[in-house]
């Protein structure tokens, strides 16, 4: 049997590398090296989170739960990490496109797993019919901040009727329509109950 030698090429590749530094790391006795795209902890951005229950709604092994406090018109949404698979579902569905970031930490391992909650809570509107949540306020306040430039009609800036917003007022009866440009509706997604918004900045 005749034995093929290596060409020049797999020669040079194989003495390259053979004085060269090796690919592993030191870890756990020195720093990773991880990637810049590399998908670790998914973590809540404490001041862009909407808390808009979207990341909720498609994590698939259902490790985000979400509590709405009707009474005190507070909205928590609570993300178990030792249920989370990393797969980035949450930050992908964001709605601001910021609410949720998958950071470089992969070393959750802890000795309680309360330590492996994160929770964001939010300010959440309510149904004057109902009784049911509409929407967060920085949801909301996020919305208009969006459609203020994007408003068909010049319908202006969607503004909150609700009191508790703080940036609107109860529209008395007969109002003209025609000529209220500053006017906009929405209605509650549970009871199809019609509010009146209108801008008041």
């Amino acid at each position: 049997m005749k034995i093929r030698y290596p060409k020049l090429r797999e020669l040079k590749e194989a003495l390259k590398y053979i004085f060269s530094r090796p690919y592993t790391t030191k870890y756990p006795f020195g720093k990773a090296d991880i990637h810049p795209r590399f998908r670790g902890k998914p973590e809540f951005q404490q001041d862009d989170c909407l808390a808009c229950t979207a990341c909720a709604e498609v994590c698939p092994p259902g490790a985000i739960e979400v509590i709405d406090d009707i009474e005190n018109k507070k909205r928590k949404v609570i993300r178990y990490l030792d249920k989370c698979i990393h797969c980035g579902e949450c930050e992908r569905i964001c709605t601001c496109k910021s609410g949720v970031k998958m950071v470089p930490e992969f070393a959750l391992a802890v000795y309680d797993r309360k330590d492996l909650v994160d929770t964001v809570e939010r300010e959440l509107l309510v149904c004057e019919e109902c009784g049911r949540p509409i929407a967060t306020k920085k949801h909301i306040l996020w919305l208009i901040d969006q459609l203020q430039e994007k408003g068909a009609v010049q319908l202006g800036f969607i503004v909150m009727k609700l009191e508790e917003l703080g940036i609107a007022e109860d529209i008395k009866t007969k109002v003209s329509f025609d000529k209220r440009q500053d006017l906009f509706t929405i209605t509650c997604p549970k009871c199809r109950h019609r509010i009146i918004l209108y801008d008041s900045l």
